[in-house]
């Protein structure tokens, strides 16, 4: 459940200017926790609106999993997802190879915390571990492109329902080159996969399959 009565953050990166020659640029976001340096290579008569494109995909592989990130014109919008106190948030471009590029970062809104709001919690429970070798197929999804994550499981027919689910949070925990499901905590009780939100946020419908191959 998603808190109420503030309102979500959000700092933008405007370019203002192309390139006039080849070279690379560099973002650099740091909102006190997390800092990025962002290298985008530039080509010469690329325009602002070029390089914004270019800069939104960059930035948005690098955020994703912590801020929502939009585009309008020229800017790139990095938006908190939850309505949290304000946070100083820095956001510079820096012309590494004199390419002409410039942009510049600045605050859209400002961040107000909100009130109540209960992360969401998600639970697989292994019931029972089955006999025999085999594959079982785990999906979690909340019905979007965004997040729809599966993982398969070889089990050998001796596992007992919790070593099940250590090996099913295991393979979770190993996509996307170690960094697991786009904004989920992933942790072991018992029998359950328990899957907490790292944001705050209205109820996501999240749904979690498990089928045998």
């Amino acid at each position: 459940m998603a808190p109420t009565g503030g309102r979500e953050e959000t700092n933008q990166l405007e370019i203002l200017t192309g390139a006039n020659k080849d070279g690379r640029i560099k973002v650099v976001f740091d909102d006190g926790q997390i800092r990025k340096d962002i290298f985008q290579s530039v080509k010469m008569n690329d325009s602002a609106s070029a390089i914004f494109f270019q800069l939104y995909d960059a930035i948005y592989q690098e955020l994703k999993a912590d801020y929502n990130i939009t585009g309008s014109g020229t800017s790139v919008y990095i938006n908190e997802p939850t309505q949290e106190a304000d946070k100083d948030i820095t956001i510079t471009l820096e012309d590494l190879d004199a390419t002409g590029v410039t942009g510049v970062g600045s605050e859209w809104n400002k961040g107000v915390a909100g009130t109540g709001g209960v992360a969401e919690v998600n639970e697989l429970e292994i019931t029972e571990a089955g006999s025999g070798a085999m594959d079982v197929r785990v999906n979690f999804t909340d019905g979007s492109f965004f997040l729809n994550e599966t993982v398969t499981v070889t089990l050998q027919g001796t596992e007992t329902p919790s070593e099940v689910a250590d090996k099913i949070a295991s393979a979770f925990h190993a996509l996307n080159d170690g960094k697991g499901i786009f904004r989920q905590n992933i942790t072991v009780s018992g029998a359950s996969v328990i899957f907490t939100s790292t944001k705050t946020l209205s109820d996501q419908n999240i749904t979690i399959s498990l089928t045998r191959n």
